[in-house]
C-alpha cells in the first residue's frame, strides 16, 4: 500500500494549523531558531510524493529522508521529538512482549526518517547530537535484543531524546499553548498513520497502526504531565478539555495488537483528530 508522505513530512505538511494559535514567547525569553512560525510548511509536499512502504510493512526508509524537510519552529522540533518518543514507546511494548522483530522496525524509524528532521538545528539549540545513542539501540537490538545493555541502551535513547526537548527554551516548552499545538500536531500524524495502515476497514500494515498508538500515547503523556499537580490555571483551562477529547480519539488503539473489528475507523480518527 503506497502513502505519499512518512511520518516527518506529513506533520511538517500539516503542522501550521498548529502553530497558528501559538502566543509570543513570553519578555525576555531567549528566541531558539526557527521561532514558533510555520517556516517549515513552505516545503513542497509535491517533492515528497511517490513514498512507497520499505518492504515488510512499516515507514521504509533508507536514511537521508530528513535532509529535504528541516523541523526549525518549535513545534516542528518538538513533534519530531515527540514521535520519535512515540516509536519507543511501543518498541519497548513489543520489547516486552518479545516481539524484538517488530521492536526493532520502531526502534530503526527515529534513526532512518526522523533525526535528519532535527540535525541541521541542533548546534542553533544548544543540543548535542544525539544520534550516536539511537544507532547503538538500533545496533544492539539486532545482536542481543534481550541482554541488560540492550535494556540500558533502551533508557539511554529515550532520555536523549527528552534531553533534546531542552533545546526549547523552558519558557516556550511549558506553555500550554505549545503543548496543545504539539499534541494537535502528533494526534493529526497518527491519524493519517492509522489510514494508511488500514484498507477495506482491515488493518494491512501492522507498524502503522503501531506508529499511530506511539504518537497517541506519548501526546497522552504530555497532556498529563501539564496537568499533573500545581497546573496553572491557563494550563487548566487550554489542555483540560482536550484530555477527554484525545482519551476518546485514544480508543482505536485498545490493544498493541491490532483489533479486528476496528474500534474506529480512519474517518472517525480523523474527524477525533481535528476536534482536538
Amino acid at each position: 500500500m503506497a502513502r505519499p508522505l512518512r511520518t516527518v513530512e506529513l506533520f511538517l505538511a500539516l503542522g501550521a494549523a498548529a502553530t497558528a494559535a501559538l502566543p509570543m514567547a513570553p519578555a525576555g525569553a531567549a528566541s531558539p531558531p526557527g521561532g514558533t512560525g510555520p517556516a517549515a510548511m513552505a516545503l513542497s509536499v509535491a517533492q515528497h510524493a511517490g513514498h512507497g512502504h520499505g518492504g515488510e510493512g512499516g515507514e521504509g526508509g533508507e536514511g537521508g529522508e530528513g535532509a529535504a524537510a528541516v523541523a526549525s519552529s518549535d513545534v516542528d522540533y518538538l513533534a519530531v521529538l515527540g514521535q520519535m518518543r512515540g516509536h519507543l514507546l511501543v518498541a519497548g511494548e513489543l520489547l516486552a512482549q518479545g516481539n524484538t522483530t517488530q521492536a526493532e522496525k520502531h526502534i530503526g524509524h527515529p534513526v532512518e526518517e526522523l533525526y535528519g528532521a532535527v540535525d541541521p538545528v541542533l548546534a542553533g539549540r544548544g543540543v548535542a547530537p544525539f544520534r550516536p545513542q539511537l544507532v547503538l539501540l538500533l545496533e544492539l537490538i539486532q545482536a542481543d535484543p534481550r541482554a541488560p545493555r540492550t535494556a540500558a541502551a533502551y533508557g539511554a535513547a529515550v532520555a536523549a531524546v527528552d534531553a533534546a526537548a531542552q533545546g526549547v527554551p523552558a519558557a516556550v516548552r511549558n506553555n500550554p499553548h505549545t503543548t496543545a499545538a504539539v499534541v494537535r500536531a502528533l494526534a493529526r500524524v497518527a491519524a493519517s498513520e492509522y489510514d494508511a495502515a488500514i484498507a477495506e476497514g482491515v488493518v494491512v500494515e501492522a507498524i502503522e497502526y503501531q506508529d499511530s498508538r506511539g504518537f497517541v500515547l506519548y501526546a497522552q503523556q504530555l497532556l498529563t504531565r501539564a496537568l499533573g499537580a500545581g497546573a496553572p490555571p491557563e494550563a487548566i483551562r487550554i489542555l483540560g478539555p482536550m484530555q477527554p477529547r484525545l482519551a476518546a480519539l485514544a480508543g482505536a488503539w485498545p490493544t498493541l495488537a491490532p483489533p479486528s473489528p476496528l474500534v474506529l475507523t480512519p474517518g472517525m480518527v480523523t474527524i477525533l483528530a481535528n476536534q482536538l
